[in-house]
């Protein structure tokens, strides 16, 4: 019974970990209100995460790997890796997500909330690979940091483990002593009562699954389980020849249930073990008249003529008989038909047949089967979790051959893309030469470093005039050459020489009033100069890498591009034989569960052709005498 139970937990998981990433990591606008969780700070990370909780979660396992290696999310390490383990996880690649986990613990020994729910998914991989030891002790060591229903499922787990070490004493104390939410403790108890009822210890495993019959259920999920475990009680009591309490348990089994046959063919037994056969036919006629393909209604068209017979209306009981004949050869020969069907390997093409085929991972099962003869008699196995696992696994392989197809379509029209990139490079190269050689930036960057030196000069030597605009240099120029006239320095012109002195005095003012912010600005201009010469540098290295790049990145994902063709052919070659390998086993699974519903009809067949020749015989005994 843990598979149920392994079943529950597989189909929450993504659900718990999709809130646990949720709650600890929220993707919010960085203006938004952070009381309620942190910011996505990598713009990637966020990427991920949207395409996690549109649930393409493929397209969300190979952005994040991409991501992380180029180291795209630096801020949301620890949180990237537990969500690459989960997605690892949720596809049954366990290696590559314990592996993870284990990376994750060791970069966050002082991390609590990353370190728990490492610990946690580590203990369902080792779970999940069977090594229960291990498994407990990576439960163990999870401490109080971890979400609620986290938490929840690893007491669910870790019951699991003891159960599965048959320590059922350990299991039920563990159980006992958790007031954890209801419907987790109800399955652990289910799983727990039967696995003890199954070892022999009835007492202690009748408590535990009357606990869970009797509990308050809310939808049809916990409804369901309540009838099972009622179900498994009585029948329980039932073999350990518990008359009395068999009847009022399989009377809590709703009528109209999934389990309302099993549990009328109970109550009926019940009745027919203390010999009131005409109490058992009452539930044994209700159940006569439904559906055939359940095994209580084929057990029963027998089990009505055999009350018959024993209350001696052997007339009845022939009836009943040639009834059960009939039913079982029609089935026998739709069974045959079935098999026939399956062999010839259309049995997933027809389950499949009104699936929507999008996306892949966690949340997919069958819900349903196509209304055809075949898959009439499958109800059983989609029932059972190996088979979804094993559909979904060939889904997950049509969907990932989806991808390489697709990918193998955009090979060409990249390769296109190059040729184009190339031809533009060639159609511009001399254009982008003959504009690089008309740039002396060596010349430039020489004059450049002249002016700066000039103009430290002027500042050291406070050089006034130098800072004087054209018209003032013109000016300083004509009063200072009359000094050179012979004439002048005899003194023969006095008028003249206080002029000069005069408009000498008032042009070295004007210069000395404006030389400091002549010099500011001339330096301002000087830097904005250099600032733009080295942009210039700068973008000239850069055009001559990209000049001497481009050809070897157009030929470096040229063959990029050649060599992922043969890779991706090689891939679908084996996705392709995968998907053929699980069709077969798929097909070997449900022809063998349609060779044993064959079967056991054949005995049921053959049980009834003896008990109507027993009723001829002694009607033939009786009628010679």
């Amino acid at each position: 019974m843990t598979r149920s139970i392994y079943q529950f937990g597989l189909r929450l998981f993504c659900g718990l970990l999709s809130a646990a990433i949720l709650v600890c990591f929220p993707f919010e606008a960085p203006q938004a209100d952070k009381t309620n969780g942190a910011i996505v700070r990598d713009l990637y990370y966020g990427e991920v995460l949207f395409q996690f909780y549109r649930q393409n979660y493929f397209d969300a396992l190979t952005h994040l790997l991409s991501a992380m290696e180029q180291d795209r999310v630096p801020h949301h390490e620890a949180e990237a890796e537990l969500l690459l383990g989960g997605l690892y996880l949720s596809y049954g690649q366990h290696r590559q997500a314990y592996t993870i986990f284990e990376r994750v613990l060791l970069a966050n020994e002082d991390n609590p909330e990353v370190r728990d729910r490492a610990w946690f998914f580590l203990g369902k991989v080792l779970y999940q690979r069977g090594y229960f030891v291990d498994a407990e002790e990576a439960f163990g060591n999870v401490g109080d940091r971890l979400p609620e229903d986290l938490e929840a499922e690893r007491y669910n787990l870790l019951a699991q483990v003891l159960m599965a070490q048959e320590r059922f004493a350990d299991a039920a104390d563990l159980l006992q002593n958790w007031d954890g939410a209801e419907d987790w403790v109800g399955y652990s108890r289910f799983n727990l009562g039967t696995a003890l009822v199954r070892a022999g210890e009835l007492e202690t495993g009748a408590a535990l699954l009357n606990q869970v019959g009797t509990m308050s259920a809310e939808g049809d999920e916990f409804r369901s389980l309540r009838d099972r475990a009622n179900l498994a009680l009585g029948y329980a009591f039932l073999q350990a020849r518990l008359d009395g309490p068999v009847k009022p348990v399989l009377h809590r089994v709703r009528l109209n249930g999934p389990y309302s046959n099993k549990a009328l063919l109970g109550v009926g037994w019940a009745a027919a073990e203390a010999a009131a056969y005409q109490e058992a036919l009452v539930p044994w006629l209700e159940l006569s008249s439904r559906d055939v393909l359940d095994t209580a209604v084929q057990e029963s068209l027998l089990a009505v003529p055999f009350a018959f017979a024993k209350m001696n209306a052997e007339r009845q009981a022939a009836e009943h008989y040639h009834k059960a004949l009939e039913v079982y050869d029609t089935e026998i020969e739709r069974l045959d038909d079935a098999i026939a069907r399956a062999d010839s390997g259309f049995l997933v093409a027809d389950l499949l047949q009104n699936d929507d085929v999008d996306g892949m991972g966690w949340y997919w099962q069958l819900e349903a089967l196509p209304d055809d003869t075949q898959a009439r008699y499958l109800y059983h196995i989609i029932a059972d979790h190996d088979f979804q696992e094993g559909l979904k696994v060939y889904r997950d392989l049509s969907e990932l051959q989806n991808h390489l197809l697709a990918w193998q379509a955009k090979l060409g029209p990249f390769r296109e893309m190059l040729e184009t990139q190339k031809f533009a490079y060639e159609q511009r190269l001399p254009r982008v030469v003959a504009a690089m050689s008309g740039n002396d930036l060596e010349t430039m960057h020489g004059q450049y470093a002249a002016i700066e030196q000039r103009l430290a000069t002027v500042a050291d030597a406070r050089d006034i005039v130098a800072m004087g605009s054209e018209q003032q240099q013109q000016l300083w120029a004509r009063v200072t050459a009359i000094e050179a006239n012979p004439a002048w320095r005899t003194g023969q012109l006095p008028e003249a020489h206080d002029k000069q002195r005069v408009l000498k005095g008032v042009l070295l003012w004007d210069l000395e009033k404006q030389f400091k912010h002549r010099l500011w600005q001339q330096q301002r201009e000087l830097k904005e100069i250099g600032e733009q010469l080295e942009l210039a540098r700068t973008a000239g290295r850069s055009v001559n890498v990209a000049v001497d790049g481009i050809p070897y990145r157009v030929e470096r994902l040229t063959q990029r591009i050649d060599a992922l063709n043969p890779r991706i052919a090689e891939l679908s070659s084996r996705v392709t034989a995968a998907m053929t390998g699980q069709v077969k086993y798929l097909q070997e699974v449900a022809v063998d569960e349609m060779s044993r519903q064959r079967y056991r009809l054949t005995v049921y067949r053959a049980q009834a052709n003896f008990a109507l020749a027993s009723i001829y015989d002694r009607a033939a005994t009786v009628t010679g005498q």
